[in-house]
């Protein structure tokens, strides 16, 4: 997959080559031919940005073509899977009935996080991200502890000692979870 993408990137990639006569060499000359200057270099940042944001929409096509072939091909798989009950075949089919959409949304974030975020709201994103996994963490904790509950009351019910046991595992990860997600905010911003 990753041997495609670099050839998709070669083939519709930036088509501005410079020689070696084309980029002026510092020397110490009397001035004839001086060092590089940052307008120069600016040009060709905005050439190769230029180029990558116009093939952008052609690769992003590419891509979802190719993806939606593995899909179709990861679907006759599984049907040949379940008609001769291979198991093998049905386990691969299957994860790339999976795994094929979730690449594909996350490359569809990744293309539009690229090419609309800048700097200030790159650092606004991650503490954004941070603040949602600190938020979804105490949830789960509680969840936990309401589940902790549930299976508390089937031991006392069912007097069965499986249900005792995975309440306790439960309590103790609900607060493992609620420490971590307490201290690991804090840790990460101080590095």
């Amino acid at each position: 997959m990753v041997a495609i993408l670099i050839f998709v990137l070669a083939i519709f990639g930036p088509s501005t080559t410079f020689a070696v006569s084309d980029v002026p060499v510092p020397q110490n000359n009397g001035g004839l031919n001086g060092p590089i200057e940052a307008k120069e270099m600016d040009t060709f940042l905005d050439g190769v940005t230029k180029d990558v944001n116009g093939n952008a929409p052609l690769v992003t096509v590419l891509i979802s073509a190719i993806l939606s072939i593995m899909f179709i091909f990861g679907i006759i798989r599984m049907i040949y899977a379940l008609i001769t009950k291979t198991g093998m075949v049905l386990k691969g089919s299957t994860g790339v009935l999976i795994g094929i959409p979730v690449f594909f949304v996350i490359l569809r974030l990744f293309f539009i996080l690229a090419f609309t975020i800048n700097k200030s709201e790159a650092t606004l994103l991650v503490t954004d991200f941070l603040n949602l996994l600190v938020h979804v963490g105490y949830l789960l904790a509680i969840g936990m502890i309401l589940i902790g509950f549930a299976m508390k009351l089937f031991h006392r019910f069912l007097e069965h000692p499986e249900y005792g046991r995975w309440s306790k595992r439960l309590y103790i990860g609900a607060v493992s979870l609620t420490i971590l997600t307490a201290i690991m905010p804090e840790v990460l911003k101080s590095i």
